[in-house]
């Protein structure tokens, strides 16, 4: 037998059979059969975005779902027509008169655009300020052979009373990968490009996960909200699956727009974890925050008012489960304003529970109440040294304000700029004076809706417009980044403030400009901004021709000013009568708005009001209404109305130091309910058997006994037709 007839040659004509076996694993390694998967396996509702902005949008930012109403604001509008108006009558105008006078008028009529004349190119003078020392005190020290010292700051030390524990010792050079952290937190971390922990997150991290109570104080832009959400989120990353979910972290903030800002950091460092984060601030939708707060979310960032009106009206949510209570800008979250509504919060609360206080500035209440309801605190604290360069502008004629204000905002600060003002009235003003004089402004105050309050800082966040005339308002919290000039039109009521607002510029190590239009009435406030800050200031000084200028071109913008504010307060009086019209409306139909409770009375709210009102209305007959008394400032020129954000200013600084003066009590304690709740009401018949047990008198003893006997001796003789307990009258 031979190889030949073992293997066969194969024709070309004859069948061969197929013994391979087909394999899943050699098609899918095959790349023509991955590609063919692909597509099958492809989604079908796929579809590719159409731009690069929708690209780039976070998917954790989520804020949008709680704003159902959209930011209708028609002040821009107002002020573009009236500066179309301005332009065709400096047109007109030139038709008229010679080429030689045209940049005068163009100046004069405030209508010429942003480029600057060349006498208005002109420097300002700046000077330095030094510390006056008075001759005596200078030959006593250096007899003595000592340094000139901070003299307030030593006392400021002395004075300190309360009791800390001590702070264990910190490392600095430790980065987040050596603080036992988790790896989804790590990873949060490192996508939000934290490269190294600030110090004050260096001292409180640590000292958080070991479920100690902080009494934290760090300037503004250390990086507060990471130190006390990391370690927080780092306790709730492991929690127990399949358990029931309750609300176990509350974190207060004193403003909208601080809440906002703590959620979305928030977001960011839980974004690799199962954690639940719940938004509940006042102006956004109160069905959608209340549709969440119903799942019980480990995490509740909140404002105290909107709190307490869910913890009234939403069912289901609660507070006696909160393990960690923050609050953020304690300084704030104790003033007056907000005493009742914390002490609310403070009886919902769980009483076991992790308490940790932030903020820039640390008051004697806030270290008070550390002492008291916090459980052997530790006080940690930052000073660093900021790049903040500090400027005045003496103001001689308090008519110059607005003037000077729009000098330095057209000449030198026209980009990344904050205006401070006191109130809401004078924000509204110089968002429009400016909008005139072409900058791109925006205003933020507590008179907008909360949609158009994000907008605003949104389009400021986005450079859209150059200047943002805001209140205090914008002053506690807010990270802008790019800020580099803080101004403020008028100084604010307290040295606490200064530093919140001057805050917002020189955050995170970089550099920023304070500038301060300051009169004769706040040197007192100037000289403890001097003690207070390290550094040289200086004083600018604006040549009085370009003052002058600019006063002419400010006087020419009155009548604009005027015709844009009649036109808002039309607008405002013709919607609030279709309002009213569609509330009757309503209520004729039968339909009702929905009563949600508070933990005030009506009359209760009204004295708080009453109780924290600056200025006193007139009552009886000869109270206005808003109506006149917006007539009678109708015809106020620039010097009445600084005067009358001055006045403002000294009466909250009396009432301060009015309230400094009386004595302190115990936040910790929890006091009695008002009596005064319940006497408008009708006391109801009291009850037989507790005035039985409570009146001891020998005469009511006698009486029990002998009821007793008479009952006794019904029941012994059968004549139960008589009640017992009584006797016939003789």
């Amino acid at each position: 037998m031979t190889v030949e007839d073992l293997i066969k040659t194969i024709d070309d004509e004859d069948e061969v059979p197929d013994y391979s076996e087909s394999s899943e694993e050699e098609e899918e390694l095959q790349p023509k059969a991955r590609k063919k998967r692909r597509n099958k396996d492809f989604h079908d509702g796929f579809e590719f975005v159409s731009s690069l902005t929708e690209y780039n949008k976070d998917p954790w930012d989520d804020l949008y779902k709680y704003v159902k109403r959209k930011a209708n604001n028609k002040t821009d509008e107002k002020i573009k027509n009236a500066r179309e108006s301005l332009k065709k009558e400096d047109n007109g105008n030139e038709e008229n008169d010679d080429e030689e006078n045209v940049e005068e008028k163009d100046f004069e009529s405030g209508s010429a655009e942003s480029e600057l004349s060349a006498d208005e190119l002109v420097h300002d003078t700046l000077k330095e300020k030094t510390k006056k020392i008075g001759k005596k005190k200078l030959k006593r020290l250096k007899k003595a052979g000592l340094e000139i010292k901070d003299e307030e700051s030593e006392s400021e030390d002395d004075k300190e009373k309360v009791k800390f524990d001590e702070a264990p010792p910190c490392d600095e050079s430790l980065s987040f990968y050596e603080m036992n952290l988790s790896r989804p937190i790590l990873k949060a971390i490192q996508a939000m490009k934290f490269v190294h922990p600030t110090p004050i997150q260096s001292q409180a991290i640590p000292v958080a996960l070991e479920g100690r109570d902080i009494c934290g104080a760090a300037p503004t832009g250390t990086g507060k909200t990471g130190a006390f959400m990391i370690p927080t989120l780092e306790r709730l990353v492991y929690k127990p699956t399949g358990a029931a979910s309750v609300t176990r972290v509350l974190c207060l903030v004193p403003t909208r727009e601080l809440g906002v800002q703590v959620y979305q950091v928030t977001k960011q460092l839980a974004q690799f974890t199962r954690i639940d984060i719940a938004l509940a601030v006042g102006g956004l939708d109160v069905k959608a925050q209340e549709a969440v707060l119903r799942k019980s979310p480990d995490v509740v960032i909140a404002t105290p008012g909107r709190l307490i009106d869910h913890l009234k009206n939403t069912p289901g949510f609660s507070l006696d489960n909160v393990e960690v209570l923050i609050i953020d800008e304690a300084d704030r979250m104790l003033d007056e304003n907000f005493k009742e509504q914390m002490k609310e919060i403070m009886r919902c609360c769980s009483r076991t529970r992790q308490c940790l206080l932030f903020s820039a500035t640390m008051t004697e209440g806030v270290e008070e109440l550390a002492t008291v309801c916090l459980n052997r605190p530790i006080k940690l604290g930052v000073d660093t040294s900021n790049a903040l360069k500090q400027e005045f502008v003496r103001i001689r004629n308090e008519g110059d304000r607005e003037a000077i204000l729009a000098a330095l905002v057209c000449r030198t600060f026209r980009e990344n700029t904050m205006v401070f003002v006191q109130t809401r009235k004078q924000a509204h003003r110089l968002h429009i004076m400016l909008g005139l004089l072409g900058v791109k402004a925006g205003e933020l105050h507590g008179d907008m809706t909360q949609p158009q309050r994000l907008e605003a800082l949104r389009k400021f966040r986005a450079e859209e417009i150059d200047v943002l005339v805001a209140t205090d308002l914008a002053a506690r919290g807010l990270d802008i980044t790019g800020v580099a000039t803080v101004i403020n039109f008028v100084l604010p009521v307290s040295l606490e403030h200064y530093v919140h607002r001057v805050g917002r510029t020189a955050r995170a190590g970089r550099a920023g400009i304070s500038v301060s239009l300051a009169g004769q009435g706040e040197r007192t406030l100037i000289k403890s901004i001097l003690k207070k800050f390290r550094g040289t200031p200086k004083q600018r000084l604006i040549p009085q021709e370009i003052l002058k200028k600019y006063r002419a071109k400010v006087e020419v913008l009155e009548e604009k000013i005027k015709g844009v504010l009649e036109e808002e307060w039309s607008e405002k009086a013709l919607k609030k009568a279709e309002n009213e019209a569609l509330k009757a409306e309503k209520s004729l139909k039968g339909e009702t708005k929905e009563k949600r409770d508070w933990f005030q009375t009506h009359k209760e709210r009204e004295e708080e009001k009453e109780r924290l009102r600056l200025e006193e209305l007139p009552k009886g007959k000869n109270k206005k209404g808003r109506a006149s008394r917006r007539k009678k400032n109708k015809g106020e020129n620039p010097e009445e109305r600084a005067q009358r954000e001055i006045e403002k200013v000294a009466l909250y600084q009396a009432r301060e130091a009015k309230r400094k003066r009386k004595g302190n009590k115990l936040i910790a304690v929890h006091e009695a309910e008002d009596k005064s709740r319940n006497q408008g009401q009708k006391r109801g018949k009291r009850s037989a058997f507790d005035s039985d047990l409570t009146d001891t008198r020998r005469k009511n003893v006698k009486r029990l006994r002998h009821e007793a006997t008479h009952e006794k001796n019904l029941i012994k003789f059968g004549r139960k037709d008589k009640q017992p307990g009584k006797r016939k009258k003789k």
